[in-house]
């Protein structure tokens, strides 16, 4: 294991709409820069995944008549293709803001903001 650390990670989009050029430049992007920061002899932890909370994905899913997981679960799969699509690094972290754990983490983050009265 490196002793140099490099975290990169892209916004996570929301999945009210299809993929676009934008998602795809971002991605391109940071997994240049992640690829350039292994070279360089970097242990690189290269993060993205998307975003399933918000009015405008509940919006959608009630246009559409299904639930809102659902709905999400379906576009997310469009994301993830986007790895091999565009052949983004093979070790790349995928989060979805679904996920159990990730569910969890927010909680206990927003638990010890307010326990250490930082809002």
């Amino acid at each position: 294991m490196s002793s140099k650390n490099f975290y990169i990670t892209t916004t996570l989009p929301y999945v009210n709409a299809e993929p676009h050029l934008g998602h795809a430049l971002e991605f391109v992007r940071a997994d240049t820069v992640a690829r350039y920061k292994k070279l360089q002899g970097y242990e690189v932890f290269f993060n993205t995944g998307t975003d399933e909370h918000g009015s405008k994905i509940q919006e959608r899913a009630i246009e559409q008549g299904v639930d809102p997981q659902v709905y999400v679960d379906e576009y997310v799969v469009k994301f993830k293709d986007l790895k091999e699509v565009l052949g983004l690094s093979s070790d790349l972290h995928f989060i979805r803001t679904t996920d159990a754990h990730h569910v969890k983490a927010a909680q206990e983050f927003w638990k010890q903001v307010g326990k250490r009265l930082y809002i």
